[in-house]
């Protein structure tokens, strides 16, 4: 499925948990996730990687004990997307029971720009103190936003 329009909202809710909507085109997946791993984060640094031409990336966001993992891979200028719930990131065999949540491609620029908007929606509505105190202590990923916005190459 190649999609024309990436919409992400990353909402604070009580200490230590988020809540990632990933609405591509009519389809929306909702993902809560907790700050035992650094969801925001791992999604900017995607980002990051794909703005930079990597061929392949990963992000993680955790569920305690769930996870969904983002897949992307490119090819020229489009990249690839399966989103995938592991239902026990800490079981001897994590994988089973995994589900593909949704699968399909765009532009990179769609994907880095999504996720662009969603942190620099995040840094306008919490800043670094309010973002920090709802993420137990985790620093908002500054730098990140620095590269994704164009400040930094």
């Amino acid at each position: 499925m190649s999609i024309e329009q990436l919409d992400l909202h990353w909402a604070l809710g009580d200490t230590g948990w988020a809540w990632l909507t990933w609405t591509a085109d009519d389809d929306v997946v909702e993902i809560r996730t907790s700050y035992l791993d650094h969801g925001l984060l791992s999604l900017m640094r995607a980002a990051v990687d794909l703005k930079r031409g990597s061929s392949a990336t990963i992000a993680q966001l955790s569920g305690e004990p769930s996870a969904h993992f983002f897949l992307f891979r490119t090819a020229v200028e489009q990249v690839s997307v399966d989103v995938v719930y592991v239902p026990d990131l800490y079981a001897a065999d994590r994988w089973t029971g995994a589900e593909l949540r949704w699968t399909g491609e765009t532009h990179v620029d769609v994907v880095t720009q999504a996720v662009l908007s969603m942190a620099q929606a995040v840094w306008d509505e919490h800043g670094a103190a309010g973002y920090q105190r709802l993420w137990d202590g985790k620093a908002f990923p500054e730098e990140e936003l620095r590269v994704l916005s164009g400040e930094h190459p």
